[in-house]
């Protein structure tokens, strides 16, 4: 037997009363979990294996497939799952952390910032804000997004619009590339954007008003440069309206 923490990503039903569910666990990364009988009208699980329910799991040993024996619910998320915008919200989320994490393979600090991501939601934070600056951690998390904020061609430091080349993974300044190509051009205030994302925590980034224009330019940015290992057009997984 073994103990973790578990926050419920997906369910899918099996049989009359039993359930599959893929968990995101600190210690085991992405795991798919039975449950059995959970479906049943007087199941003691069924109020703590709910989706976007974090809770602590028992599991069985077995590799394939582990049986949950029991769970103590440790944060239901109630806000998010009580209200359908907020849901949708939060299936942005971890639609995306289900295609990045890893089965057994422990990832504490993916699994930390989703939780907080989710946290922020429930707590009704700003979601624009709440979702740029979990995408921008995510990416850090995965070595990847802007680090270097000058042109890679002349080398000189971007103030205005740019071109961000997804193939290099570097800027080129509006001189050196009028045209876009196999990129995607931020407005001098969307570069702005990216600069306080890399640098400010997200209770000072709280604060700003972030243009709808340019939170949109981000987001793009940020979910083309994830969502190019799933083989996945990156507007299936948009969070911003």
């Amino acid at each position: 037997m073994r103990k973790t923490l578990g926050l419920i990503l997906k369910r899918q039903n099996i049989g009359e009363t039993d359930r599959i569910l893929t968990i995101f666990s600190p210690d085991l990364g992405k795991k798919r979990v039975m449950v059995k009988a959970v479906r049943r009208p007087l199941s003691k699980l069924a109020g703590h294996l709910d989706t976007f329910m974090l809770s602590q799991l028992m599991l069985t040993d077995n590799e394939d497939l582990p049986r949950v024996t029991s769970a103590v619910l440790a944060e239901p998320f109630e806000e998010i799952r009580n209200s359908l915008p907020l849901t949708q919200k939060a299936f942005a989320v971890s639609k995306i952390v289900e295609r990045v994490i890893l089965e057994d393979v422990a990832q504490r600090p993916v699994f930390q910032l989703t939780l907080d991501a989710l946290a922020r939601l429930n707590a009704g934070r700003d979601w624009t804000v709440t979702w740029l600056f979990f995408l921008n951690e995510l990416l850090n998390e995965l070595g990847l997004g802007p680090n270097d904020f000058s042109c890679q061609s002349c080398d000189q430091k971007i103030s205005e619009g740019a071109t961000w080349q997804f193939e290099e993974r570097r800027f080129l300044c509006a001189k050196c590339a009028p045209e876009v190509v196999n990129g995607v051009f931020l407005h001098a205030n969307s570069v702005k954007l990216l600069v306080l994302l890399r640098k400010t925590q997200f209770m000072e980034l709280s604060k700003v008003r972030i243009p709808h224009t340019n939170a949109e330019q981000v987001e793009e940015l940020f979910l083309r440069e994830v969502t190019q290992w799933f083989n996945k057009p990156w507007s299936a997984y948009v969070g911003l309206e």
